[in-house]
C-alpha cells in the first residue's frame, strides 16, 4: 500500500510534466532545455507543497482505505517528489541515449533499495516498516544526486519570464494525471477484486503468474527506452519516407512481440514446475494470459509516442481511463464465470484493448501510412540490405 500510494501520489506531484522534456529534448537547444527542466521542478515543487498540505488537513481519511499510519502517507507524498526529481535526470540520458549512465544509476538506485531494506527488515527485524524505509532512503539519496547532477552539468536553470517554459509543460503534463491514475486502477484493481471475490490464495496465485508474465513487461521497457528518442527523431523530421519508416518498424515491433509471447509461453510448458514448485502450479494454466497481455502491452508503448509527440496527452488519458473502467468490470464478471482463470483472460483482454483504442485513436490525432504496409516493410528491408 505503501508502494501505491507513493504511485497514486506521484501523479500529482509534478502533475506528470517531466514527459515534456522528452518530447522537447530534440527542439529546444541545451539553455532553453535548460530553462524547461527548471519550470518542471519549480511544477514539482509548488504541486508538491500543495499535495502534502492536503495530505497534512485530510491525512486522517486516508488512514483507514490505506491501513498507512498518517506519518507514512506524509513520507509517501515525500518521496513521490524526489522520484520526480529521479525520472527528470533519466529522461535526459535516455533521450541522449547514454544507456551505460542510465543503467548504472537506476541498477545502483534498485540495489541501494534492496540491500538497506534488508539490513531493516531482517537486521532490525523492523518489519513493512523497513522494507518501507529502504524505498525511502534509496529515493531521497538519488533525488538529491539527480538534482546535483542537474546542476553540476548545467541541465537546470531558472525559466525566463514570458517564454511559455511553464505553461506549455503544464499543457502537456496535467492532462496525463488521469492517464496515470487509470493505469494504477488496471494494476492494481484486479487483486482486489480477486481478494474480495475468491480468496487470498488466489491472489497469490495469480500475483505470482503476473510476476512471471512481467518477463515480458521487461523487455518491453527496455524497448520503449531506445525506441522512444528514435522515433521523436523520426518524427520531426517531418517527410514521408520517416513515416513509413516508422510503420514498418511498428509492424516488425508487433510481430516480435507476438513471436516473444509463443516463445514465452513454450518455455513455461517445459520448465515451469522446476521454477515455481508444486505448491503453486495452479499459477500455471493462467501464465499464458499474462504473457500475451504484455505482449499486448508492448505493443501500445510502440505507438503511445505518437500521443506525446503531438502533445495530445488528453487523448491518452481517455485512452487509458476507458480501459480502466472496462477492466474493472470485465474482471469482475470473467472473475464471476470462470474464476481465477477469468481474471486472467481479463487481464489479458483490457491489455489488447488498451492497444485497439489507442492505435484507433492515434490514426485521428497523428497521420500516419498504416495501410501501406507494403511499402513501409520495402523501406525497411532496403535500409538492412544497403547496410
Amino acid at each position: 500500500m505503501f508502494g501505491i500510494m507513493v504511485n497514486l501520489f506521484g501523479a500529482v506531484t509534478g502533475l506528470s510534466v517531466h514527459g515534456a522534456i522528452g518530447v522537447r529534448f530534440f527542439e529546444l537547444e541545451k539553455p532553453a532545455l535548460a530553462r524547461l527542466v527548471g519550470a518542471c521542478i519549480g511544477i514539482l515543487f509548488v504541486s508538491t507543497i500543495v499535495i502534502f498540505f492536503l495530505v497534512a488537513v485530510f491525512g486522517d481519511l486516508l488512514v483507514e482505505s490505506t491501513s498507512l499510519p498518517y506519518r507514512w502517507l506524509l513520507i509517501a507524498v515525500s518521496i513521490s517528489g524526489m522520484q520526480f526529481l529521479v525520472n527528470i535526470k533519466l529522461t535526459l540520458w535516455q533521450m541522449s541515449r547514454t544507456a551505460k549512465r542510465y543503467g548504472i544509476f537506476q541498477v545502483s538506485q534498485g540495489l541501494i533499495n534492496a540491500m538497506v531494506s534488508l539490513v531493516f527488515v531482517f537486521g532490525f527485524l523492523m518489519g513493512w516498516e523497513g522494507r518501507a524505509l529502504g524505498q525511502v532512503i534509496a529515493t531521497s539519496v538519488f533525488g538529491l544526486l539527480a538534482l546535483l547532477l542537474l546542476l553540476l552539468n548545467k541541465e537546470l536553470s531558472y525559466p525566463k519570464i514570458g517564454e511559455g517554459q511553464v505553461v506549455g509543460a503544464l499543457k502537456f503534463g496535467v492532462p496525463l494525471v488521469p492517464h496515470v491514475i487509470g493505469g494504477l486502477v488496471m494494476v492494481v484493481a484486479d487483486r482486489f477484486i480477486i481478494a474480495n471475490m475468491l480468496d487470498i490464495q488466489s491472489v497469490g496465485i495469480y500475483t505470482l503468474a503476473l510476476q512471471i508474465g512481467m518477463i515480458m513487461g521487461l523487455i518491453a521497457d527496455a524497448f520503449i527506452k531506445v525506441y522512444g528518442p528514435w522515433l521523436y527523431t523520426r518524427l520531426k523530421e517531418n517527410s514521408d519516407a520517416a513515416r513509413l519508416e516508422v510503420v514498418g518498424i511498428t509492424y516488425l515491433i508487433w510481430l516480435a512481440f507476438a513471436a516473444l509471447a509463443v516463445l514465452a509461453i513454450g518455455f513455461c510448458e517445459l520448465f515451469f514446475s522446476a521454477v515455481v514448485g508444486k505448491n503453486f502450479i495452479a499459477a500455471k494454466e493462467i501464465v499464458i494470459w499474462f504473457f500475451l497481455g504484455q505482449s499486448f502491452k508492448g505493443m501500445y508503448l510502440s505507438i503511445a509516442g505518437l500521443f506525446f509527440f503531438s502533445s495530445r496527452t488528453s487523448s491518452v488519458s481517455i485512452v487509458t481511463v476507458c480501459t480502466g473502467v472496462f477492466s474493472v468490470v470485465v474482471t469482475v464478471f470473467f472473475v464471476k464465470l470462470y474464476g481465477l482463470q477469468g481474471a486472467a483472460i481479463a487481464y489479458a483482454l483490457s491489455e489488447g484493448v488498451l492497444f485497439l483504442l489507442a492505435w484507433m485513436l492515434s490514426r485521428r490525432i497523428y497521420s500516419m501510412p498504416w495501410s501501406e504496409v507494403v511499402r513501409s516493410l520495402s523501406i525497411i528491408l532496403n535500409r538492412g540490405l544497403s547496410k
